[in-house]
């Protein structure tokens, strides 16, 4: 191969990885524009420390524990974790039993 040859070679691909890049922000704009609003159900603390959920308290359902520590975890996805802009993902809060340690997965309104 030719100098010139690997040099437009080289030039082909570095112009197909900006395409695919420029695409790839593009649809996670859209993405983060277009996306419909959940309907999970908000999760309450109350002044007891404990959580419900549509007017029911939450309890583990291996010990049947009522004290849980919460805590948000981002969902990632692959796209947004390799262009680095994990922020734009949905995020879901997890209860932690303080009895059992069993995680209990709510998903969040965005």
């Amino acid at each position: 191969m030719t100098e010139a040859n690997s040099s437009l070679f080289l030039a082909v691909i570095f112009g197909m990885f900006l395409v695919l890049l420029f695409l790839g922000i593009a649809f996670v704009i859209f993405r983060a524009v277009l996306r419909k609003p959940s309907r999970s159900a908000p999760l309450i603390p109350t002044e007891d420390g404990h959580f419900e959920v549509v007017g029911k308290r939450v309890s583990c359902s291996h010990c049947g524990g009522i004290t849980f520590t919460a805590k948000e975890i981002l969902l990632n996805t692959w796209l947004l974790s390799l262009l680095r802009i994990d922020w734009l993902d949905s995020s879901a809060t997890v209860l932690s039993c303080q009895q059992c340690g069993l995680l209990t997965w709510f998903a969040q309104d965005e």
